[in-house]
This record gives structure tokens, C-alpha cells and sequence, in this order.
């Protein structure tokens, strides 16, 4: 392993050992309370739509095996009904 002079670092890779990329508290901890927030609204939604009935989930397009990912990724589900 080779050992660079602040110099030989600054002409090779353009930077110098004693910069460090800045940590910004302020922006760590807004995510790390954004996945909360976001963890807890995905377990209210869940236990809202596991106490309806198969009859209240059918009406709005769902099965209680696509009530994770309903609430997980918030995607609309593909499946498509045929009541005619």
C-alpha cells in the first residue's frame, strides 16, 4: 500500500486527506423521522384494513393477502374483477 503527500493527493485525485465529506445532523435525523412517520402510518393502515370484513375489502379491490402490499408499497393492484 502506497502512502500519498497532500500534495501527490491533490494532483492525482483532486482532493486533500484533510476534507471530509460534511455529516449533516439535520438532514440524518429528518430521515431517520420521516421512516419513522412513514412505519407507523403503514401500521395504522394496516390494522384499519385487517378489521374489515371480506365484503368491505372485496369492495375496494382487495383480498386480505394483498392487504401488506397495499399498505407496503402503495402500488394499485393489477388485478382486474369481472361482475358482469
Amino acid at each position: 500500500m502506497e502512502t500519498h503527500t497532500h500534495e501527490s493527493l491533490r494532483a492525482i485525485h483532486g482532493f486533500d486527506s484533510s476534507e471530509r465529506p460534511q455529516f449533516r445532523f439535520g438532514a440524518w435525523l429528518a430521515r431517520v423521522l420521516k421512516r419513522m412517520r412513514d412505519a407507523e402510518r403503514r401500521r395504522h393502515d394496516y390494522n384499519i384494513l385487517m378489521e374489515k370484513t371480506e365484503r368491505e375489502l372485496d369492495d375496494i379491490g382487495l383480498t386480505r393477502s394483498d392487504v401488506v402490499g397495499a399498505v407496503k408499497y402503495g402500488r394499485k393492484l393489477t388485478r382486474r374483477y369481472n361482475r358482469g
